[in-house]
């Protein structure tokens, strides 16, 4: 009869635990953080649908999204203004109710950022690339890189759940009809050391750098850095293969 009941009680630990797997996943907290890519900036400069929409419709389609939080996503935003917003714990209204950062990212279970764009492109133009310098724009993204630690490591202190950090690419295209080593150099030099820091803070981090180079027609507009629709989507959908692994 012991025997029966310690087999029962098995079952029925096992059935319970069967059954948090199950929805373990189904409530998440999903909070974007970053620049216009995170904001989903077109080409031509107006707020839409960009790749972390498409990430929130994916998971409440599945029926997993708990809440969606883009309102600390802002174009023109730098490492310093991510910084900023968890030292003072901004808080944001979502459906009439007040959230704060601080509270946000630890209870979240999905950390997205787009960061430091802004701070390495400052005063970086098609117009006004070096390509004979080098060094002088490695120097411009290990500074961009120094100021994206700090915000990181703010994020650290409070997201526990899984950040994925989405890498840059080249954003114009465009030159590589001028000079394609040059730029290439630029680039991977930006991607592999900001793959680099995320290790140090133990951030996932999805490279796109081959991807929008295989794929020019995701910036159309030669005079801006940002996706268009294929491209946000396609950002989407490796970010989803990821976070789903």
């Amino acid at each position: 009869m012991r025997f029966k009941k310690t087999c029962f009680a098995c079952i029925i630990i096992l059935i319970c635990f069967l059954t948090y797997l199950h929805f373990a996943n189904r409530d998440i907290l999903y909070v974007a953080l970053g620049d216009s890519l995170a904001a989903g900036q077109n080409p031509y400069g107006e707020i839409g649908y960009g790749y972390t929409d498409g990430i929130a419709d994916y998971l409440k389609s599945e029926g997993k999204l708990k809440l969606f939080v883009k309102e600390y996503a802002v174009s023109g935003y730098t490492a310093k203004d991510v910084k900023a917003d968890i030292l003072n714990n901004k808080s944001v209204s979502i459906d009439g109710k007040e959230y704060n950062i601080r509270l946000l990212l630890r209870e979240a279970n999905l950390v997205t950022i787009s960061l430091g764009a802004n701070d390495f492109m400052k005063g970086l133009s098609v117009q006004n690339l070096n390509l004979d310098n080098l060094a002088l724009y490695q120097e411009k993204i290990k500074d961009s890189l120094n100021n994206v630690r700090v915000s990181f490591s703010e994020i650290a202190k409070y997201a526990k759940c899984k950040v994925i950090v989405l890498g840059y690419y080249n954003p114009f295209p465009i030159l590589f009809t001028v000079n394609e080593k040059a730029v290439d150099a630029i680039f991977q030099y930006a991607d592999e050391e900001y793959r680099s820091l995320c290790e140090e803070y133990s951030f996932e981090y999805i490279s796109f750098y081959q991807t929008f180079k295989e794929n020019t027609d995701f910036l159309p507009n030669p005079f801006d850095i940002h996706p268009n629709a294929l491209g946000y989507a396609k950002m989407s959908s490796m970010v989803i293969d990821y976070f789903l692994k």
